[in-house]
């Protein structure tokens, strides 16, 4: 059957299709009415092209829009959200950083507090905390104590590194040579410093609470320095007067640190003291029992007695009861002894004019644990320092310094110990047995908390107490021995000295004398003296021939003088001179043989020999005693002035013909052992210096002396 599709008027005839297109045409569906028009996009009327294909054509770059349209919108929404996901993400990651960072910051703040209470257990510690915790996470802090550069702990640094080589005395008495320049200096000092430094790091950590590997952390590390309260600081508000981080010491040291000489043991027939001419104690001094005043020369009873007696009488003033000492009288101050004191010694001191207390209680001597120098701590919870190990049996030729991992300039040794020539210890030699002081420039000082300005290494560095020079069994001085002991001398046992003579060293000729000098120690071992303008210095030694007294009160010390600035008028001395206000003084020969300790004393027993010169047999002090009466019965028949046997004694030119020394420098009273204190100094017998925080009992009245360390901020970085 033939279909026909009308057309509207005037329309062209419709197009016929074969038998051979009926299968595509049998696929051709119309509905309704197709203009002309309608069909004339998808015919051309020039070939008769079917329709179909063009319609297919045409679906297919569709459908290809299509797809790129819903391709490209697909992808801009991806983007859209993989943008907001992103955001929400960083969000999340800034969220989490920043409690990371604060946590950080929390633990920092906590850890300040904790050093500054009771509950603090010290840097080997760590300490931790966790802040905050919800369903996503936990958010916490790790705390690590380090040394101020960043050292896990002073192991870490290389051993060793205190000690330099000396070429003899040459390098021993020039201020600039290595192991005593400013530069060495400042190292001991840094190392001093650093060791009341501490660095707080701080670790802040984010973690999820269901993956593990999902975590954020944040560093902060801040450097603080420990200011501990000492007696005598600025009080400022709301600090308590009375408190202190001092640490007592042990028993009864801060007693016996009073007395320039403490002897534990004594008996009646082995006296605490056995005194000879060419010695000084100079200060007050505590004895057990006994005290022998000048039995060693062999003169007579009568002689010896008459001797005292001039001392006595040209040595000491006495003033509304209170007696003064003047220097090169035998005591600075008065004896206290546990025993009462015997007739004899009664008359003895009376002569000498030295005023007797007879002691009610006795100080307990402190036990001195030598293995407990080998490690020690500064302050309560602070990190554990070595001290050096001293391998050899002697020293020479060195300088021996504080360094990073020995901030104190502790060296011990587990025996006998002998200091030969030019040997300069910068902190606090321990000797397990004896120590024998054999050799000339030696010199050991404890730390006295300076930089090589003279400045202080800390915080009121000038108030803090210090530790001794020396601690050992016992000390043997052999009688050419030339030392000077800045600092407190602890020992278990004697001190003793074979004899040796008066002398002074060979060199020019001075008597240089004066007043207007002041003083101020510089780096360590040194101090600089400075002198009026009118000072002549051209004839000085720099090499330690010379020697200035430095007058303190009625007494001094000699210093041997090591550097001259004849421009200036400067001195450089070795040893520890402090003289702010301007004192006299005298410039001549250093002497040849010398101990002296500017410091207190402590041992069982004092036994120095007297020296070969003074060893003269009775008839020789008979004649020479006879010859001064004589002397003084023409003085006094003449109305001239007496000369004291004392001065008579000690005059050379009473002498002739007895060679050296006699000759050259008679018999002074002029020491070769001084034993004189420091005023102002006070001394540890032991570490730690500092105690951590004791509570208060009464907040309000502050009455058990709280304490509790005080921390500087230094710095306070974030670590990328």
């Amino acid at each position: 059957m033939r279909h026909q599709t009308r057309l509207a008027s005037g329309a062209a005839s419709a197009p016929r299709w074969s038998h051979s297109d009926q299968p595509e045409r049998a696929r051709l569906r119309f509905v309704g009415p197709i203009s002309r028009r309608a069909l004339a996009p998808v015919f051309d009327t020039q070939t008769g092209a079917s329709a179909l294909r063009l319609i297919s054509d045409r679906r297919g770059v569709s459908l290809v829009v299509v797809m790129i349209a819903i391709s490209m919108s697909m992808a801009l929404t991806y983007a859209a959200l993989s943008s907001q996901a992103r955001g929400v993400q960083v969000r999340q990651n800034v969220n989490r950083r920043e409690m990371a960072r604060q946590a950080a910051e929390s633990g920092v703040s906590i850890t300040l507090n904790k050093l500054q209470s009771s509950t603090w257990s010290g840097v080997t510690t760590a300490l931790s905390g966790t802040l905050s915790s919800d369903k996503l996470g936990t958010t916490s802090y790790t705390i690590e104590f380090r040394t101020i550069d960043g050292q896990t702990s002073p192991t870490a640094y290389p051993a060793g590194q205190g000690q330099t080589s000396l070429s003899g005395s040459t390098a021993f008495f020039n201020s600039t040579s290595n192991g005593l320049s400013s530069s060495s200096a400042d190292t001991a000092a840094i190392a001093t410093r650093q060791a009341f430094q501490l660095l707080i790091r701080s670790t802040g950590k984010w973690a999820s609470l269901t993956d593990p590997l999902d975590f954020v952390t944040e560093i902060v590390e801040v450097g603080i320095e420990l200011q501990p309260r000492v007696p005598g600081r600025q009080i400022l508000a709301p600090d308590i007067t009375q408190a202190t981080d001092v640490l007592a010491s042990n028993a009864g040291y801060d007693t016996i640190q009073n007395y320039a000489f403490f002897a534990s043991d004594g008996s009646s027939t082995s006296p605490s003291l056995t005194l000879q001419p060419g010695q000084r104690f100079d200060g007050p001094t505590w004895l057990k029992q006994g005290v022998s005043v000048y039995k060693g020369p062999m003169w007579s009873s009568s002689i010896r007695d008459v001797f005292l007696q001039s001392t006595g009488t040209l040595y000491s003033t006495s003033s509304s009861g209170t007696v003064s000492f003047l220097h090169p009288h035998p005591f600075g101050g008065p004896i206290t002894m546990a025993a009462s004191f015997t007739a004899a010694e009664v008359a003895d001191l009376t002569k000498l004019n030295v005023p007797r207390v007879t002691a009610t209680s006795t100080p307990t001597t402190p036990a001195i644990n030598f293995d407990g120098w080998k490690t020690y701590q500064l302050y309560q919870g602070g990190f554990s320092y070595s001290a050096e190990a001293i391998s050899s049996s002697s020293l020479n030729n060195v300088v021996l310094r504080p360094s990073l991992r020995n901030p104190l300039g502790v060296f011990y040794r587990d025996s006998a110990l002998q200091l030969d020539d030019n040997v300069i210890i910068q902190g606090t030699l321990v000797c397990f047995g004896k120590l024998t002081l054999s050799g000339s420039n030696l010199n050991i000082a404890s730390v006295n908390w300076r930089d090589s300005s003279g400045g202080a290494v800390v915080a009121n560095g000038s108030l803090f107490p210090r530790l001794p020079a020396v601690v050992a069994q016992s000390i043997q001085l052999n009688n050419d021995n030339r030392a000077s002991v800045d600092g407190a001398v602890l020992l278990t046992s004697t001190v003793s000295k074979t004899d040796g003579n008066y002398e002074l060293l060979s060199g020019t000729e001075l008597n240089l004398s004066g007043t207007q000098a002041t003083s101020v120690p510089i780096r360590q071992p040194y101090s600089q003296v400075q002198l009026p303008a009118t000072t002549d210095l051209s004839s000085v030694s720099e090499t330690g021939t010379h020697a200035i007294w430095l007058a303190d009160g009625n007494s001094g010390n000699w210093f041997a003088i090591i550097d001259v600035d004849t421009v200036n008028r400067r001195l450089i001395v070795l040893g520890e001179a402090s003289r702010p206000n301007p004192v006299s003084y005298r410039i001549r020969r250093k002497r040849l043989r010398s101990f002296d300790v500017r410091g207190p004393l402590m041992a069982t027993r004092s036994l120095i020999a007297v020296s070969g010169s003074w060893k003269l047999s009775s008839g020789l002090w008979s004649n020479q005693y006879s010859l001064w009466q004589l002397i003084t019965q023409i003085q006094a028949n003449n109305g001239q002035p007496i000369t004291p046997f004392v001065t008579w004694v000690a005059d050379p030119l009473n002498y002739n013909g007895w060679g050296s020394p006699w000759e050259s420098f008679g018999l002074p009273l002029e020491p070769v052992t001084h034993i004189r204190p420091q005023s102002g100094i006070k001394f540890r017998d032991s570490l730690p210096l500092f105690k951590g925080y004791i509570p208060p009992s009464n907040l309000i009245t502050a009455t058990n002396d709280p304490s509790g360390y005080r921390w500087r901020v230094l710095f306070w970085r974030e670590l990328p």
